[in-house]
């Protein structure tokens, strides 16, 4: 009598859309809550910005006369920190990456039939996400410490550039984390570019009281259109800040593109 070869393991069935997305955020946000060090790392600029820097200026400089309209300087300096906090936090998301291929989890990731789309999807919006709440934290911070004068269109207005400068910012750390292999060197490189994009940016001064080198910096920096975009919108209205906004979407787009079709690359190569 013969036996027949039978076979007892079988792949894993594809998972449903809604699961397949569910698991993959719920990886990510472990994957970036667990480590405590980056998140108190990028939450520390930010709160000591809030906290001494702008106390401190706005008991120098009371107003700054910016397009005509004397601003609180207080009120001139909060774009500034919130995007602070935008960069540190996208440094902080694209080091998981690193993360995900120095502990061996991307390997084991790829193994299983995991649709690209969910997994890109989910990238993003775990990501942004950690953006936009640690820079909301920041922004409920500074309602505690100042007063605001802006209207309902002007909270609206500083939102939508705030998640806009979110997108933008993770998806252009997504890229140059996709680009550099070397962990070190992005750490170094993401921990640089906060001082040097925040300072070459108009963000303690208009662009007017720059000097006209750091005026070309600042043409080219893509950390002046969020300052400018949420400073406008948060105080003339969506109509004035339309042009950093756009500036933004464009930079979300082009991020996005490179950083997704590099990361997918490199998984087709584990």
């Amino acid at each position: 009598m013969i036996d027949t070869l039978r076979f007892d393991n079988a792949p894993p069935p594809r998972t449903e859309r809604a699961a397949d997305l569910s698991a993959v955020l719920y990886r990510e946000y472990a994957l970036l809550a667990r480590n405590r060090v980056y998140l108190i790392l990028g939450l520390t600029p930010m709160l000591v910005y809030l906290l001494l820097v702008n106390t401190s200026l706005s008991n120098l400089v009371t107003v700054v006369d910016y397009q005509g309209v004397q601003v609180r300087f207080a009120v001139f300096l909060l774009p500034m920190t919130l995007a602070m906090s935008v960069v540190s936090a996208a440094g902080t998301s694209s080091m998981a990456l690193f993360q995900e291929e120095l502990s061996g989890v991307a390997t084991q990731l790829w193994s299983y039939p995991l649709r690209r789309s969910r997994f890109l999807l989910g990238k993003v919006i775990a990501g942004v996400s950690l953006v936009l709440v640690q820079s909301l934290l920041g922004l409920g911070v500074a309602v505690l410490i100042f007063d605001f004068p802006f209207d309902l269109e002007g909270w609206l207005g500083l939102l939508t550039a705030l998640t806009l400068a979110a997108l933008a910012f993770n998806g252009l750390y997504l890229a140059v984390a996709i680009t550099i292999t070397d962990f070190q060197a992005f750490m170094v490189l993401s921990n640089v570019s906060i001082p040097v994009l925040v300072f070459s940016a108009p963000s303690l001064y208009t662009i007017d009281s720059m000097p006209t080198v750091l005026q070309w910096v600042s043409a080219i920096n893509p950390l002046t259109y969020a300052i400018n975009g949420m400073r406008d919108a948060s105080l003339f209205g969506f109509s004035a800040a339309w042009g950093n906004l756009l500036v933004l979407t464009v930079m979300a787009v082009i991020g996005y593109t490179v950083g997704g079709r590099g990361l997918l690359n490199r998984a087709r190569n584990i």
